[in-house]
This record gives C-alpha cells, structure tokens and sequence, in this order.
C-alpha cells in the first residue's frame, strides 16, 4: 500500500456512514409502524371479545387498554338487528421526522353476539 492510499478507507467510511444511518432508522420506525398495527388490531380483538361476553362498553375499552395502552381510541358499533358489534381501535405511531409513516394505526374487529 503506498503512502497516498492511506486515509481512502477512513473516507470510504465517512462517505458511506450517513446512508448506512438513513436505513437503520428507517426500518427501527418501519418496525415500531408494524408493531403497533399489530398491537392496535390484538387490542380491537380484545374489545369486541369483550363486548360478546359481557355486554358493556366499559370493559371492552379496558380490554383495548390492557392490551394497547391508554391512548387508544375505542369506537364501538352495536347492530342489534344484524347481531353483530364492529370495534375499531386507533392507536398512536411515534411519528418519523420526515413525515413517511402514518401517525396513527387502527384496528378493527367484529363479534357475533349471541
């Protein structure tokens, strides 16, 4: 190696760092979207159960809590002539800086009441 070919390395490197950089916390606020959805759609799962077995609004949105957190949003939609309850959960995203990802994620489940 001769003496001008010394600090090429350290410049590839500084180069190529800020990409590399971009990427990681592209896909670790893809991941967090992803799990939250998740979350989110367990949580509205958990309410419309709730709803079935017990009846009351109260516990299903508990239910959504236990599972989501408290800033979950529960909506929920009794149909007493089709027998069925629609719950449909929002759940807040930690926004990115740059505005790519939705800042909410929902969820929606339905029961058949019986």
């Amino acid at each position: 190696m001769s003496r001008s070919d010394a600090g090429a390395v350290t410049a590839e490197f500084a180069s190529v760092l800020p990409s590399v950089m971009v990427m990681i916390i592209l896909l670790a606020a893809l991941a967090r979207g992803v799990v939250v959805s998740m979350t989110c759609q367990d949580a509205a799962s958990a309410a419309a159960r709730a709803v079935v077995s017990s009846g009351g609004d109260a516990d299903s949105e508990a239910a959504a809590q236990a599972v989501a957190g408290k800033d979950v949003d529960v909506d929920i939609d009794v149909d007493a002539e089709a027998g069925t309850v629609t719950v449909i959960t929002r759940c807040p995203v930690v926004p990115d800086p740059m505005g790519v990802l939705p800042s909410l994620a929902s969820g929606k489940a339905v029961g058949v009441l019986t």
